[in-house]
């Protein structure tokens, strides 16, 4: 979240958008930059974090459906989030350290393997995942960023998101020590940056 979307649009404005502010040049450019470091060849499955980061160990089990709720297929997903700490970026460096891209299967699938955010130091905003998504004949958007129901940070009212299929807060299930959490998108007629 951009401190410029906080000042312009006010918190609860920003945070119905997904956290992200359209007007925000800073963080299209952001965007932009980011998408300089996308694999030619993109398959439904896909890692943010390397295998070798610090933290906790977590799949996106994701699903993009149409206004119809029909599978999607060939939406390229794009995912960045904070490390375990907290950081977007290395220090001295711009940018998403943490980020990746998967492009959706005949069945509207994907998966990011990557490790489980953290919230952003001294604050109590929850951790999150910040995705967009863009394909054939569908503009750049930006989606509801995934937050995780077992976080301390995720108010009440926001926690019972994790029974609608398309809520923005996912429960999250531990199998072998790997977090996994099931996210849907719906492709909605807003968001386009």
């Amino acid at each position: 979240m951009r401190i410029s979307c906080l000042v312009a649009s006010g918190i609860a404005a920003v945070l119905a958008m997904g956290g992200v502010c359209a007007q925000d040049a800073g963080w299209v450019a952001d965007w932009e930059r980011a998408q300089e470091g996308r694999p030619a060849n993109l398959e439904s499955v896909a890692r943010i974090a390397p295998a070798e980061e610090p933290g906790t160990p977590l799949v996106i089990h994701g699903r993009v459906v149409d206004a119809e709720g029909e599978p999607a297929p060939g939406v390229v997903v794009f995912a960045y989030h904070t490390d375990r700490t907290g950081v977007y970026h290395e220090p001295g460096r711009a940018g998403w350290r943490l980020r990746g891209w998967a492009r959706t299967d005949a069945r509207g699938t994907f998966e990011l393997r990557t490790v489980r955010p953290g919230s952003y130091p001294g604050s109590r905003i929850p951790a999150h995942v910040h995705l967009t998504i863009e394909g054939p004949d569908l503009p750049r958007r930006w989606t509801e960023e995934l937050r995780f129901a077992d976080d301390p940070f995720v108010s009440e009212a926001s926690r019972k998101e994790a029974d609608d299929a398309f809520g923005s807060v996912r429960a999250v299930t531990v199998r072998d020590g790997v977090q996994h959490v099931d996210f849907a998108i719906r492709v909605e007629d807003h968001g386009t940056f």
